[in-house]
């Protein structure tokens, strides 16, 4: 005869069999219900495209702040639960992102699951037996992705743009036995590499997804004409306040982003229409550079400088900005929009005292006498005022300084010798930079009247940073004492 505690053992065990039978025919109802956390339409395509499908590949291309991390660790955990002996893989560019992001939601939604579910979770590893187990890995050595072959299989990628070619491989290589599902998430800000490829040339093989924040429940039914007749500065008008899922994109987000960043703005493309930028051929610096370097991690040597850039707000400008720099890492940005920082700068760039080198400062109009505050306040002998509208050093190459500082950050980004880029408004001024050749073949960079002619805000964080970055200035060669040289060699043949 059963105990009462055998029969409820097993009157548990049927109702958990009745849920996971209910799941296998509806992963979106577990996911939901089970899992947990309600997910919207495309949300809820996307997980039957994973959970429904075998030998399924999916990529997703987002904007910021899409829920995509949220759901991808529910597929995970419906994947997981409702098919027995399955293994994940999921990595992203970093082993916080692995850690933090998406195995943060996981632990999250774990800690909630009914009780009789099964698994263990340590860290970056759920388990039920040694052949039974999800797992994150960070994305430095493709070795840890090889030898899964077999059974079910589903590998998810989180910030996809950043990871390694390498992995991709590592990935493919998986691919070649078994049912392996794969799913690629994030923001489309680069336009190369494998993530991009699965939008384009390989979009056969692939079914793609798409979320602009215009399709997300906190704006839907709202137009970009409905947020442009809504001033800049009007960050309470009524339309702005309903948001029914607040950790989503928010309506108040995008209307700001509308106006600083402008519609033509590439990271306007990427992070909220969720499409990848097609960027001005006159851009100085490409979008795909500063995406990456953001990403950068560039370790420190003892050698490295401490330098720091303070661009002084003038008159129409909306900001003072502090950056310092270690070597090739950005390791400080901030600013300030009052009429007088001093005080607030000098505060902040406090900690670094004893290590600047270098302050240089944009010392024209009122940036010279923040140059002379910051001298009279333990700066002497350490202040370089810097004047970007006087001639370059190179003046065969650049129309004034200015050209030559930017053009020379340029090369900086462009060859990866420039980290931890990670504030969007910088991004975006300094990917909205643009430059010409003059009549006589020289770098000219955008004025910042021309700018705000097509909408652009003052680049107060971008002029920041490329003085946080200048080179040391050598003397200029005037180009007379040029030619006589070059003359008196010819005819002395």
């Amino acid at each position: 005869m059963l105990t009462r505690e055998k029969q409820r053992d097993i009157s548990h065990q049927e109702a958990m069999s009745l849920v996971l039978e209910q799941g296998r025919r509806d992963p979106v109802w577990f996911s939901e219900h089970v899992v947990g956390g309600a997910l919207w339409p495309m949300q809820r395509e996307i997980v039957r495209g994973i959970c429904d499908v075998p030998h399924a590949r999916v990529a997703v291309k987002a904007c910021h702040a899409s829920g995509k991390t949220f759901m991808a660790s529910r597929v995970v955990l419906s994947f997981f639960y409702l098919n027995p002996g399955a293994k994940i893989l999921t990595t992203a560019p970093t082993w916080t992102g692995v850690k933090k992001l998406l195995w943060g939601e996981i632990h999250t939604a774990f800690d909630k699951l009914p009780a009789g579910m099964g698994g263990e979770i340590i860290d970056t590893e759920l388990r039920v037996s040694h052949d039974w187990w999800a797992m994150g890995l960070s994305t430095d050595d493709g070795v840890k992705f090889q030898g899964h072959h077999g059974g079910k299989i589903l590998v998810v990628i989180d910030e996809a743009v950043g990871v390694r070619p390498t992995i991709h491989e590592a990935i493919e290589g998986i691919r070649a036995g078994g049912d392996v599902r794969v799913l690629m998430l994030g923001n489309p800000t680069i336009t190369s590499g494998p993530f991009y490829d699965a939008f384009t040339k390989d979009r056969h093989t692939w079914q793609t997804f798409t979320i602009d924040a215009f399709a997300t429940p906190n704006l839907d039914g709202i137009t970009v004409a409905d947020l442009r007749a809504i001033a800049a500065a009007d960050v309470d008008h009524p339309l702005l306040a309903h948001n029914p899922r607040p950790y989503l994109t928010t309506r108040r987000w995008v209307h700001e982003k509308l106006h600083t960043w402008t519609e033509e703005s590439p990271l306007w493309q990427s992070r909220v229409r969720g499409e990848f930028p097609k960027q001005s051929e006159d851009a100085l610096l490409s979008l795909a550079w500063l995406e990456v370097a953001a990403l950068r991690e560039i370790a420190p040597v003892e050698t490295d400088e401490w330098e720091a850039g303070i661009d002084v707000a003038g008159p129409g400008e909306a900001e003072t900005v502090l950056a310092i720099r270690r070597g090739p890492t950005l390791v400080q940005l901030r600013a300030w929009p009052t009429p007088d920082p001093r005080g607030a700068v000098l505060a902040e760039m406090a900690p670094y005292k004893d290590l600047l080198g270098a302050v240089k400062v944009d010392s024209v109009g009122q940036g010279y006498y923040f140059a002379r505050h910051l001298e009279d306040n333990g700066y002497a002998g350490r202040v370089v005022d810097i004047n970007v509208g006087e001639a370059a050093s190179d003046t065969e190459r650049y129309a004034n300084w200015k050209a030559e500082l930017y053009w020379a950050l340029r090369m900086r980004a462009q060859s990866g010798d420039f980290a931890g880029l990670d504030d969007e408004t910088a991004t975006g001024q300094l990917a909205g930079i643009r430059y010409r050749h003059d009549a006589r073949g020289r770098v000219v960079i955008e004025g910042k009247d021309e700018a705000r002619q097509r909408g652009v805000p003052s680049p107060d964080r971008a002029e920041a940073i490329m003085l946080c970055y200048a080179p040391q200035r050598p003397k200029p060669k005037p180009a007379r004492q040029v030619e006589e040289f070059e003359s008196y060699s010819f005819y002395s043949g």
